[in-house]
């Protein structure tokens, strides 16, 4: 966006990634066997993930420096996980994980990268010498009982942070356990505690007794031999031995009881996971992890290796129930799906999330008598004579948030807006079935989809959670598995209306997935992702020609080359139109998308130019890079237009909206053609909100109808009157709108309360600086804006 003047400013990616992997038939014959007709699908996934990073290394922010590790092939459903940890330099990325979901043809549906730009790490030398490192890591318990050697590490933040990574095990000042993962900066030796995290998660729950129960495959030792790595022993960690066929006197505090109830519970969970979520144990490889009763606490956790119960508050009955025991065992998911445990309180709050969920969705599968499926966590055992600690329908009734508000409070409460949304998913708002009635946050009417098909989307989500793991971040991941694994069905809009319901936003869609054929109605998801590559190729174009892409500079040749050929390869009709008259320098790109009314142009367009200061990465290249992903969704869709579709990259913006001016000066009589102009300037601000042209016009509805579909209250882009290139449109009679995140004004206390921003800061803090870089991309404004484009096009020009 040009300077005011005194007379005005952890997406479904379609990329096929089967390979040929059939046996030579010659070979095959040596050995007196058949060619396999088809290699199995975890092969395949594995082949294709491989071939992706490979061919797509932006997607992923891959330097020279990075070497990718694959970890693991998990099936869930009908999808394949393939999950990747990167070294930088040698060293392991904290953050650098990524996940390629497939189908089991090998075709790469979605992508979920954890990091946010490309690491640069200078120099891998510590300014602190590991020992300094464990003994800061020492002093963060109490009482240490083991701590591990300090490993070298690199954050995946910004262009990498060197640090030590140390684990410390033992007991903290309020005497809970811990298992600690201390983060020491390597230069400044100062504790990371944002970045460090501990795995034990605790949590209190229910206690109730299942009676005799058949546990096949016991017979010395209290342990199943069926479920690898299930056993149950006291705190010392041996399983209890069995005598004559039997262990367990049915008594409240009996250990060996409660290692029959939760020996019962944990193999309940072990089949619910295989049978409806096509999950292979606890770890998802095959092997599950040890209980352990008798634990002196009115408390229950699980520690990143066992899981370990205690007793009510009356010292009657052992935390061995259903819910309980899913909910460790949960954690245990949580940890061994990608991205791990994660840091900080909303991941934590996510985390216990999931703990309820894995308990309620055991306790329907079970269907016992004696603990009748429902939706309430620690309602058996009155844990301290105040009933359950938490209900999933309505996590207000014991003041936990039934909403998301951004703020992350105390990890179990934190689990209340993920909790609700679970509930609305399975069972709706009003269900029939006897489940109770549960309140919307913004009051609507939702229908559930049952708990199976609830647990198997939320399964998928985790399978692609990646570090740093958010309810924004979970919304995405969610809705994407709906839509892949119901492709077509109801349960993708159920699912994010749930989110709706606890005002978790996003800018997800329920359309086609790229490469299908994408009829009216369904508008495909943009995925910000793929804008964010384009971001960092121009980031790369500023770094190599002095740091900017100002108009017919290198760095804004080489931006513009990258669009042109990205639009050519895409189908587009290209034309470099030279800005002859009133530019400093450079030329536009126009771009034709063949097909619909050429009488009836809709035009999307951005100024691709930055200032001589700075790269421009929100100025402007968010709105260059949003509206080339895209217009490359669009020829991936090959929907059926009904008005002719144009997209303009304008030079010259900064000195005076030139290039836009020149372009709507030479069409002459044609002008009368372009029935829509829409303007897409600074589209990322870190600090911005979410601001609409010209709102109350005809060209402004469909970009409001986007952002009014997911709750989010915009307003009149007041800053941005006659300050971008949409002025050149509306001078020449051409009907205008757009969108915009803001530039040097500060938001008011209202908009930041409105939109979770800080008051009275300016929406872009490095507005024609240096420092608008990639750090400076708001990603969630990005993502809303990118798919109000599409919205817009597919209501405007799609459907007429």
């Amino acid at each position: 966006m040009k300077r005011k003047v005194a007379w005005a400013a952890g997406a479904a990616v379609a990329v096929t990634g089967a390979v040929a992997l059939t046996a030579q038939a010659g070979y095959a014959d040596t050995l007196g066997v058949a060619a396999p007709t088809s290699p199995p699908p975890a092969l395949v996934a594995a082949s294709a993930a491989d071939q992706l990073i490979s061919n797509d290394p932006d997607t992923f922010f891959k330097s020279d420096d990075d070497v990718f590790a694959q970890q693991s092939v998990l099936p869930g459903a009908e999808l394949q996980y393939v999950a990747y940890e990167r070294t930088h330099k040698g060293l392991r990325v904290l953050g650098g994980d990524s996940v390629i979901v497939t189908n089991s043809k090998g075709e790469v549906l979605s992508t979920w990268v954890a990091q946010k730009s490309e690491l640069s790490v200078r120099s891998t030398r510590a300014g602190v010498s590991a020992a300094a490192a464990v003994g800061t890591a020492r002093r963060q318990l109490a009482k240490v009982d083991a701590a591990g050697k300090a490993e070298l590490v690199v954050l995946a933040d910004g262009a990498g942070r060197l640090a030590y990574e140390v684990l410390v095990e033992g007991t903290t000042a309020a005497g809970a356990p811990s298992r600690l993962h201390v983060l020491v900066d390597a230069r400044s030796g100062r504790v990371l505690k944002d970045k460090s995290w501990d795995e034990v998660r605790e949590a209190t729950g229910t206690g109730a007794y299942y009676g005799k129960q058949d546990h096949a495959g016991m017979s010395s030792s209290v342990t199943d031999s069926k479920r690898s790595g299930l056993a149950c022993g006291g705190q010392g960690g041996q399983p209890f031995s069995i005598s004559g066929g039997n262990f367990g006197n049915g008594g409240g505090m009996d250990g060996p009881s409660g290692c029959s109830d939760a020996m019962f519970a944990a193999a309940k969970e072990w089949d619910m996971l295989k049978e409806w979520l096509g999950r292979d144990g606890i770890n998802g490889s095959g092997r599950g992890f040890p209980a352990r009763v008798g634990l002196s606490q009115v408390n229950a956790f699980w520690n990143g290796q066992f899981t370990n119960f205690g007793h009510s508050q009356d010292n009657k009955r052992q935390l061995t129930n259903m819910d309980v025991v899913g909910h460790e065992y949960g954690h245990g998911i949580f940890q061994n799906t990608p991205g791990g445990s994660g840091s900080g309180n909303e991941s934590g709050g996510l985390n216990e999330s999931t703990g309820d969920i894995f308990g309620a969705l055991t306790e329907h599968f079970a269907n016992h008598a004696g603990d009748k499926p429902d939706y309430e966590v620690g309602e058996l055992p009155d844990l301290v004579g105040k009933g359950p600690i938490r209900y999933m329908y309505e996590p207000s009734k014991v003041g936990d948030p039934n909403c998301w508000t951004g703020n992350a409070p105390e990890v179990h409460k934190g689990a209340g807006p993920q909790n609700h949304w679970f509930y609305l998913l399975a069972e709706g708002s009003s269900p029939t079935n006897g489940q109770p009635k549960s309140p919307t946050c913004n009051n609507s009417t939702l229908t559930g989809i049952g708990i199976q098909k609830a647990g198997k989307i939320f399964m998928a989500g985790l399978m692609r959670k990646t570090s740093g793991w958010s309810h924004a971040k979970a919304r995405a991941a969610t809705v994407a598995a709906a839509k892949e694994l119901f492709p077509g069905g109801a349960e993708c809009k159920a699912t994010q209306a749930a989110w709706d319901a606890v005002t978790v936003k996003g800018s997800d869609s329920c359309g086609a997935t790229p490469g299908n054929s994408g009829g009216v109605g369904d508008i495909p998801t943009v995925d910000p992702a793929k804008v964010k590559a384009h971001l960092q190729a121009f980031q790369g174009f500023a770094d190599q020609n002095g740091g900017t892409r100002r108009s017919g500079k290198p760095g804004y040749v080489a931006s513009m080359n990258y669009v042109a050929d990205k639009l050519k390869a895409a189908g587009y009709n290209v034309v470099i139109q030279p800005c002859t008259s009133g530019c400093t320098g450079g030329s536009n790109i126009i771009a034709d998308w063949p097909g619909g009314n050429e009488n009836e142009v809709l035009m999307l367009g951005a100024h691709l130019d930055s200032v001589s200061a700075g790269p421009g990465i929100n100025d402007n290249g968010s709105g260059s890079a949003s509206i080339l992903e895209t217009a490359l969704t669009v020829a991936a869709n090959k929907p059926a237009m009904a008005k002719h579709l144009r997209f303009g990259w304008w030079a010259d913006e900064e000195q005076g909206l030139n290039g836009s001016k020149f372009y709507v000066n030479q069409l002459g009589a044609s002008k009368s053609k372009i029935k829509a102009y829409l303007n897409f300037d600074m589209v990322a601000s870190v600090n911005g909100g979410y601001f609409i042209n010209n709102i109350n016009t005809e060209a402004a509805k469909a970009l409001k109808a986007y952002y009014d579909s997911k709750n989010i209250q915009t307003e009149e882009n007041t800053e941005g009157a006659n300050r971008s290139d949409d002025a050149s449109f509306t001078r020449g009679g051409v009907p205008a709108s757009g969108v915009a995140a803001g530039a040097s004004a500060k938001l008011t206390a209202a908009q930041a309360q409105k939109w979770g921003k800080k008051a009275n800061a300016p929406r872009d803090p490095c507005y024609h600086q240096a420092c608008d870089t990639m750090k400076n991309i708001d990603d969630v404004i990005l993502g809303h804006a990118v798919n109000a484009q599409i919205t817009a096009i597919y209501k405007l020009a799609v459907q007429g």
